[in-house]
């Protein structure tokens, strides 16, 4: 049986394709410093090579990267599937999603003192992700 994809599930699919292009972009800056990146001011720069940049060793952009890929994943899978598991994970991963970002924007203003506009961009594509899935109808029987 084949279903139709909605353009709510449609513009998460996408939002999350362009959060793992951008998380890739970043990786890619992260483990090469010698590279400068293309900001709109210094504070990229400042940000992805401070030490919140990393947690366990591991640049920030790395779970960027694989926060979106699991959310594809999910959202791949949810709309094969009519499990109730699958939404309860999409909802909770773009919560714990959201609230890190929220806790990143604090570092940044608070504790880095430095705007990265790469870094906003990312935080604009999960708010607009959450914000799509709170406006997309809700299917009976999901």
């Amino acid at each position: 049986m084949t279903k139709k994809i909605d353009n709510y599930n449609l513009i998460l699919f996408v939002l999350t394709f362009l959060g793992i292009a951008l998380s890739a972009y970043l990786w890619y800056f992260q483990v090469n410093p010698d590279q400068n990146i293309p900001c709109t001011n210094d504070g990229c720069g400042h940000i992805l090579s401070s030490p919140y940049s990393f947690i366990f060793g591991i640049p920030m952009a790395v779970y960027g990267f694989f926060f979106y890929a699991f959310l594809e994943t999910l959202l791949f899978q949810r709309f094969f599937s009519k499990e109730k598991i699958l939404e309860i994970l999409v909802k909770l991963t773009l919560l714990a999603g959201l609230l890190f970002s929220l806790y990143l924007r604090y570092l940044e203003f608070f504790k880095i003192g430095s705007i990265c506009a790469w870094c906003w961009v990312s935080f604009m594509i999960v708010l607009a992700m959450c914000t799509t899935y709170i406006l997309s109808p809700k299917k009976s029987g999901k």
